[in-house]
C-alpha cells in the first residue's frame, strides 16, 4: 500500500506539470497572434475594388503608357 501512496503523488505531480504546460504554451501562442494581426487596407481614391466576375481596372494616363520605365505602382 505504501508503493501505491508513492504512485499517486507521482502521477498527480505529472499530471499537474502537463496541465501548466499545456497553459504556458497556449498563453505564448496568444501573444504572438496579436502581433501578426492584420492591418486595414488603405485603398486610394480613384481605385475599384474587383467584385465578382470583374477585373481589377486602374485609371493610368497616355503619358504613364509612355514612359520606358513603367512604375508599378497605382496613381492617387
Amino acid at each position: 500500500m505504501l508503493i501505491l501512496k508513492y504512485y499517486r503523488k507521482f502521477f498527480k505531480k505529472i499530471i499537474i506539470f502537463q496541465i501548466l504546460n499545456v497553459f504556458l504554451i497556449t498563453s505564448c501562442t496568444f501573444k504572438d497572434l496579436k502581433k501578426n494581426q492584420f492591418k486595414k487596407l488603405i485603398i486610394p481614391e480613384g481605385i475599384s475594388i474587383p467584385k465578382k466576375k470583374e477585373e481589377y481596372s486602374i485609371p493610368y494616363t497616355d503619358k504613364d503608357l509612355e514612359k520606358e520605365n513603367y512604375d508599378i505602382f497605382p496613381p492617387i
